[in-house]
């Protein structure tokens, strides 16, 4: 990704054509990036112990996805996008880039995304 920010890849099997790439808002990109979330959760509620932390993954949103850039030879998607979570009535909004691919030996959609999509997870978890 762009700036030099680490990244994380994700990765799940696409459903319907092998080799067409799901754009940046597809529901199997935004399905892997919720999956992302929800493990990220996990982690914390689980090391944290914090009553209701788990509810997180419900009460999030990811909106204003763009695409950024589309390179056709290699089919892959740049993409930005906002989460925002609410805990505790409390919200935190922050801005990511992702990158959305197909492995073309595996049929597999790739996202890999920017850490800092899951900053306000870690802060809530440590009552930030």
């Amino acid at each position: 990704m762009r700036n030099g920010l680490l990244a994380i890849a994700v990765s799940g099997v696409l459903a319907g054509c092998v080799g067409a790439t799901p754009d940046c808002a597809d529901s199997e990109t935004l399905d892997l990036i919720d999956q992302a979330i929800v493990q990220e959760v996990e982690k914390y509620a689980t090391s944290t112990h914090r009553i209701g932390f788990s509810d997180v993954p419900d009460l999030y949103d990811i909106s204003n996805i763009r695409v950024r850039a589309y390179d056709s030879s290699i089919d892959s998607y740049q993409c930005d996008a906002r989460v925002t979570y609410v805990f505790a009535d409390r919200a935190w909004s922050v801005d990511f880039e992702y990158r959305v691919d197909t492995d073309q030996s595996s049929g597999e959609t790739l996202v890999e995304y920017q850490n800092k999509m899951l900053n306000p997870v870690a802060g809530f978890a440590i009552g930030f």
